[in-house]
């Protein structure tokens, strides 16, 4: 019962790559590895597929508020609070919980780097103090990662998802962190099938250079 929530906040959010991963079973072509990050009890994710579809795909997922709940089913809201440009998002998110357990609220801060072979890297980091807190919700304000959409030689693009959550309220780590693998291994199963969907515009990304122009 606690467990959905907390999934959901970790993929939304995410950290820089790190040392200390343990492979853990994957499912359906993703792979993952898990991380402790005492002295709380929750696990860092760390997630890696292979999509046939170009690494803007990724990005047009991920920000389509409409679509939410196709690839983050607890996901009860999901809208634009500010933009900053093309690059910059402020996001909040509304997660439901089954009862008793409080549903969570989330606001993050998100840029995007850009790289000259087209691949691209997402930061986002919790901002909890971005807007006046509801009351019945717990919000959420230790959260962080990056993801990842590298360009491949066969057309393929990999995507990584380095993420942490600390969903707040003492939910105990040992329900939460298996039901967390569980669900990303699904969700980002989903987040393929969206970018497979879209259709291609450039069919190698590799054949020529200098294809995009790289930001910070």
């Amino acid at each position: 019962m606690k467990k959905c929530c907390a999934l959901a906040l970790m993929l939304i959010t995410f950290s820089s790559w790190g040392q200390g991963w343990q492979p853990q079973q994957g499912e359906g072509g993703v792979n993952i590895w898990t991380q402790p990050r005492p002295p709380g009890p929750y696990l860092a994710l760390r997630l890696e597929m292979r999509v046939m579809a170009e690494p803007t795909a990724l990005l047009t997922v991920l920000r389509d508020t409409s679509r939410h709940r196709e690839w983050l089913p607890k996901s009860r809201e999901v809208r634009v609070l500010a933009r900053s440009g093309a690059d910059d998002e402020l996001v909040y998110t509304l997660l439901e919980s089954p009862w008793p357990v409080q549903d969570r609220e989330l606001i993050t801060r998100s840029h995007v780097s850009r790289r000259a072979d087209c691949g691209l890297a997402l930061k986002v980091w919790a901002e909890p103090d971005a807007l006046r807190e509801q009351p019945g919700l717990v919000r959420i304000r230790a959260s962080d990662g990056r993801w990842e959409a590298l360009p491949q030689p066969d057309g393929s693009t990999l995507v990584r998802l380095e993420t942490y959550t600390n969903p707040g309220n003492s939910l105990p780590g040992w329900i939460v962190n298996p039901v967390a693998i569980k669900a990303a291994l699904e969700s980002f199963q989903a987040i393929r099938r969206l970018m497979e969907a879209m259709p291609r515009h450039q069919p190698s990304l590799l054949s020529a250079k200098n294809l995009c122009t790289a930001t910070p």
